[in-house]
């Protein structure tokens, strides 16, 4: 064991680490006690070890703050490096979350803390990028606990870094999705690791994004909405809390906190009116629910001796924030302005409690953090049945009817709605506006005429396992520069189409169903971004996948099958890659290639169509690679004039027709593929078209054809390698 380093005398050693330890010692000129860490250079880690540990004492020694731990030195002694910092008795915070002996309302007061030293952190140019619980340790004066951020070994500094642009550092349960992404973080991505520490402390250590592997996380953080909270966290909590968190683990930087202090007020603003939360059990504890200090019965509404007053508005008038209202079963005709942080609950079963908006939407947000369970709101022929004006909502078990759109969100609005019922009478279901945020976990939509979920320019929304069925309209539109991401969602039966993205807009779908409409099940209009993931495409009057006017869409392990039109169609300069798709039994061409689009695909198959497999047309540049094309009806590749064609390992076999066919101006190249088992030939030439040019081991088992100048198809030998 060490004895000492320059002027610190070692006293003992309080942990150990992979690269280095950390021990109590005491200063031999000042007389104080220090906690003294080291790494050795001689450590496996070498000099990645040395460059963390230096960057660590360069960021922390230029913060001097109540709650940052304090460096007092740093040196290097007989090869080893140590940092000195102040010595405090205390736990991290992550022990203090998982044991749960203390209350919900201490730890937030200990994330405004470390909020308030991110925000001085940030003020001087350095990004943590590896704020845990764990690194924060808590401390206790007097009768109040102490937060104080350490551990800044994976630090930003201004615009440099000790590590590449790119490249992660940190902990990936707790990393923001643009810094997933980019590699680059900032003050936000902090804020957002934030975010997470505040849904352990709602449930006691558990993560809101899980998975078996480091990429499972990493793919929820990306795509994914948080585990939704169960009922045993939402016990004594707020729903202004609620609305922090969901501000907190936005997935847009510019949809979070300004910076620490404000994230730091909001939480001290739900401390304020709310009164003592309870302590979070550790997890392996039962549960035991405790009546926290100043808990009062909630108000009720409805007809009959138990009810305080007879209608939502003036239940919201006479109660404080935080306050619970159970509405009794009843048809209850009003218009009502939720100004208060509030949770609205019903007594009965579904349905059997209804507000009808009366001048207006049935309900008007003004305010985040409202709760709703198990309401059925409907529109009045002068709004919709919800309306988010700039507030926000959790909404669970509910059901949404209206003639004029069932929920409409405001700039900079933020709805949740777990297991809800949307049921659109008229042109649309959800309406996302502009920096408003829509989270869809179950649930329907259904019964549109223009669109269920409607993303207007610059507004997000996120959906797991929600069914969108039924409506006349598209299922999903999204505009310009509007986002959407569904996971495992189905969207069955939509008039006109399933989704349509359009210039400048982004979707991402993954595990989804897109089936049955009387258009397209995906339109990617100009400009736009797709990205679709084991989806299933199937039963479109039209295109499976329709691409147009410089669109880019991506898609990966999707069955695009039995749909009337073509299975793929890509045009007018869109360009589309496909990795690992199965196209099947497709009415018009598996693929088609045409106007100056630009297409790539890898381990495809494109087969049993009623039709061709792949044509190129016009204009048209494609590349396959490893792909297989068999048992079209029509000809299996076809490359028409202006087209060219670039087939790498494919296979092209037991089509009806020809398994190749080039026209007059075409251009295409074999390289290592096979054609066999056709039952008209291999490789059919137009009159004046050129031949393939073939490279490698082809194997072209059916013949190679020309049709002569009466039209009788002629037997020719190719020329090879050209």
């Amino acid at each position: 064991m060490l004895e000492q380093l320059g002027k610190f005398k070692i006293l003992r050693l309080l942990g150990k680490g992979a690269m280095g330890e950390v021990y109590l010692a005491k200063d031999l000129r000042l007389g104080r006690e220090v906690a003294v860490k080291v790494i050795h250079t001689g450590t496996a880690f070498g000099d990645e070890a040395q460059a963390r540990f230096e960057r660590e004492a360069q960021a922390a020694a230029a913060l001097n703050h109540p709650h940052v731990v304090t460096v007092y030195d740093f040196g290097e002694e007989d090869g080893i490096h140590y940092l000195v910092m102040e010595y405090l008795a205390g736990e991290d915070l992550d022990a203090l979350i998982k044991r749960g002996e203390v209350s919900k309302a201490e730890l937030l007061e200990l994330l405004a803390q470390v909020c308030e030293g991110l925000a001085y952190a940030h003020a001087r140019g350095v990004v943590h990028r590896d704020m845990k619980p764990s690194n924060v340790l808590v401390t206790r004066l007097g009768d109040r606990l102490h937060a104080k951020l350490m551990d800044f070994g994976v630090a930003q500094m201004g615009q440099s870094s000790l590590t590449q642009s790119g490249t992660w550092m940190g902990t990936v349960n707790y990393m923001a999705p643009e810094y997933l992404d980019t590699g680059r973080a900032s003050a936000s991505s902090d804020l957002f690791a934030v975010g997470v520490m505040l849904y352990e402390v709602l449930t006691g250590g558990r993560k809101p994004f899980q998975g078996d592997t480091a990429t499972a996380v990493l793919n929820r953080i990306l795509l994914h909405p948080a585990e939704p909270l169960r009922p045993q966290d939402l016990a004594g909590i707020p729903g202004r809390l609620l609305a922090v968190l969901d501000r907190a683990l936005a997935k847009h930087p510019e949809a979070r906190y300004p910076d620490g202090q404000a994230l730091a007020e909001a939480l001290r603003q739900v401390l304020a009116v709310t009164p003592p939360l309870e302590a979070v059990p550790a997890p392996q504890e039962p549960a035991t629910r405790v009546r926290p200090e100043g808990w009062t019965q909630p108000i009720r509404v409805g007809k009959g001796g138990s009810g305080h007053c007879l209608s939502l508005r003036v239940a919201l008038r006479n109660a404080r924030p935080g306050s619970q209202i159970l509405m009794l079963p009843g048809h209850y005709r009003e218009s009502v302005v939720v100004d208060k942080c509030v949770t609205i609950l019903v007594e009965g079963n579904p349905g059997e409690v209804v507000l009808e908006g009366s001048t207006g939407p049935a309900l008007t947000l003004q305010v985040p953090g409202v709760v709703l369970k198990g309401l059925t709101l409907r529109g009045s022929a002068q709004g919709p049945a919800v309306l988010s004006a700039g507030g926000g909502a959790q909404f669970e078990g509910c059901i949404l009817q209206g003639p004029h759109g069932c929920a409409d969100l405001e700039s900079g609005a933020s709805l949740q709605f777990q297991d809800c019922q949307i049921q659109a009478e008229g042109p649309l279901g959800l309406r996302v506006g502009e920096k408003a945020q829509v989270r869809l976990e179950g649930g329907c939509i259904s019964g549109f005429t223009s669109a269920g979920l409607l993303v207007l320019p610059g507004g997000q929304a996120l959906a797991h396992g929600t069914t969108l069925e039924g409506g006349a309209g598209v299922g999903v539109r999204v505009q310009e520069h509007g986002q959407a991401t569904l996971d495992a969602c189905d969207i069955l039966g939509a008039g006109a189409g399933g989704v349509e993205v359009e210039p400048d807009g982004r979707v991402q779908l993954s595990h989804c169903r897109l089936e049955g409409s009387r258009f397209a099940g995906l339109l990617a209009l100009e400009r736009s971004h797709a990205v679709l993931e084991d989806c299933d495409v199937a039963g479109h009057a039209c295109s499976g996948v329709h691409v147009l006017a410089g669109a880019n869409v991506l898609l990966r392990q999707c069955r695009v099958h039995e749909n009337q039109g073509f299975g793929i169609s890509v045009m007018d300069r869109g360009l589309a890659t496909l990795d690992g798709c199965s196209v099947q039994a497709n009415g018009g061409a598996g693929l088609l290639i045409h106007h100056g689009a630009v297409l790539q695909a890898r381990t495809c198959s494109f087969s049993e169509g009623r039709s061709l497999g792949v044509d190129c047309a016009e204009g048209g540049q494609a590349v396959l690679d490893g792909c297989e094309v068999a048992g079209n009806a029509g000809v299996g590749v076809q490359v028409e004039p202006g087209g060219s064609l670039l087939l790498v390992r494919c296979t092209l076999k037991e089509g009806r027709a020809t398994g190749l066919l080039l026209l007059e101006d075409s251009q295409a190249t074999l390289e290592e593929c096979v054609v066999h088992r056709n039952a008209r030939c291999g490789i059919l030439l137009a009159r004046d078209a050129s031949d393939p040019i073939l490279r490698g081991a082809n194997r072209i088992d059916d013949g190679f054809l020309r049709m002569d100048a009466t039209g009788s198809p002629v037997k020719v030998a190719p020329l090879e390698g050209r």
